[in-house]
């Protein structure tokens, strides 16, 4: 029976590990700079934010606290996934060094499908703040509070679930396989 290390099967996941690793590392850094970029590089986003709640005429119209505080806000969705991103790098790091029916490759992509579920479900209350902070300092009558969903959401949603479910029943099967070995 070939070994993991020599199987052509694992050699290609080492490779896709690989390269999906630095995938993720890219996207990582996007995640982290896309919204000082619309704040701070305007004309770059102008496709990019046709889900925003917002235009973004009004938020380039901020200013002080309201600028600084929506910013923020705006950023709980892409740190939460970030850090999702993060674990799955370091999933496909195990992967890359053969670490494959393991536990914590395993618990690197639950915490990937929970970061899925909680950013899709933060997304539209971020957004929903983001409207109610850009439209603040409008007089009474005039404020805002915009709810954004989309179909992608639900999407995501059960990408998430079904990412969790999965990552359950590979731990099961992990935990399984080890008790077997354990009585041979």
């Amino acid at each position: 029976m070939p070994t993991p290390s020599t199987s052509n099967t694992f050699k290609r996941v080492r490779m896709v590990s690989t390269l999906l690793h630095w995938t993720c590392a890219v996207a990582i850094l996007f995640q982290v700079c896309v919204v000082p970029l619309i704040w701070y590089a305007p004309g770059w986003a102008e496709v990019s934010t046709s889900q925003m709640t917002v235009s973004l005429a009004e938020l380039h119209a901020l200013s002080g606290w309201q600028k600084y505080v929506t910013m923020v806000v705006m950023m709980i969705p892409s740190l939460v996934m970030a850090y999702g991103l993060y674990r799955l790098r370091k999933m496909f790091v195990a992967f890359a060094c053969d670490v494959i029916f393991n536990p914590e490759p395993i618990l690197h992509l639950k915490a990937f499908g929970i970061a899925l579920l909680a950013q899709t479900l933060i997304k539209p209350m971020t957004g929903a703040l983001t409207s109610v902070l850009a439209t603040f300092h409008r007089p009474e009558g005039e404020r805002v509070l915009s709810i954004g969903l989309s179909n992608a959401e639900a999407s995501t949603l059960f990408l998430g679930g079904l990412i969790i479910v999965i990552a359950w029943v590979l731990g099961e099967a992990v935990r399984i396989d080890t008790e077997n070995r354990s009585f041979v």
